[in-house]
């Protein structure tokens, strides 16, 4: 039986893996054999020598503004497949400036953060899925793409051929969102079904392969559609 941790010959981008989760992330594909590439905000490696939690030892930096999609089809990334692709934008920089506040309220941990500071922490932590949501209308209606899809090639088009713009964005979207209401609703019936471990787990599983079967559709569609494209009657396809 093959080792599922061995990443042998395999290419991993990690968006944001020069310090933090992101690095570790990249620390723990390099040592499970993948080749590592990571992206960052400084001119070279050198720049994160001594910086807490950044440890690019054996990875492949490079430096890319990941707001500019013209320059990530410009990016030469060193690779002509990617295998694994780790993306930390949003919520890593929701949660960094809640972890401030938090962190300059309590003086730098010397005292308790105030009630005021927690609130923002957890309103940023909440802010995640609505952000989420708007990156990817954002990305989806001004080229069609979303930061991971310019960096794997990949553009979402109507049907028909044409730009999604904004309906069309705005479709792909919500086909998204009942991704979200069926999970949620798988949620709230584990949690009424609570008092029967076994029928609280069977609600909460039965949302989770619905929402897979979503993505699994996609291998049985002739042109690779999955649910919410299907929905907004969209295609994904490779650029040249």
């Amino acid at each position: 039986m093959s080792n599922p941790l061995d990443f042998s010959g395999r290419n991993v981008l990690v968006v944001g893996g020069s310090s933090g989760i992101g690095n570790g992330i990249a620390q723990a594909f390099r040592a499970c054999g993948a080749q590592t590439y990571v992206w960052g905000t400084r001119a070279s490696a050198a720049d994160y020598a001594g910086v807490e939690g950044s440890d690019l030892t054996g990875l492949h930096y490079s430096q890319v503004d990941v707001s500019d999609l013209e320059a990530i089809e410009r990016q030469q990334p060193g690779f002509d497949t990617l295998d694994v692709l780790v993306l930390f934008i949003i919520a890593s920089l929701l949660v960094t400036a809640g972890s401030l506040v938090v962190l300059v309220s309590s003086d730098f941990e010397k005292v308790e953060p105030t009630g005021s500071a927690l609130n923002i922490f957890w309103a940023c932590v909440g802010a995640i899925p609505p952000a989420l949501l708007l990156y990817f209308f954002v990305g989806l209606a001004w080229k069609g793409q979303t930061i991971g899809a310019a960096v794997m090639q990949l553009m979402v088009i109507r049907s028909d051929g044409r730009p999604l713009g904004v309906i069309g964005s705005m479709a792909r979207v919500i086909g998204l969102l009942i991704y979200v209401l069926i999970i949620a609703l798988g949620i709230i019936a584990g949690f009424a079904f609570r008092d029967s471990t076994p029928a609280a787990a069977a609600a909460v599983a039965v949302a989770f392969l619905l929402v897979a079967f979503g993505f699994i559709w996609a291998a049985f569609d002739p042109r690779r559609r999955t649910l919410q494209d299907r929905i907004a009657g969209t295609i994904v396809v490779r650029l040249v």
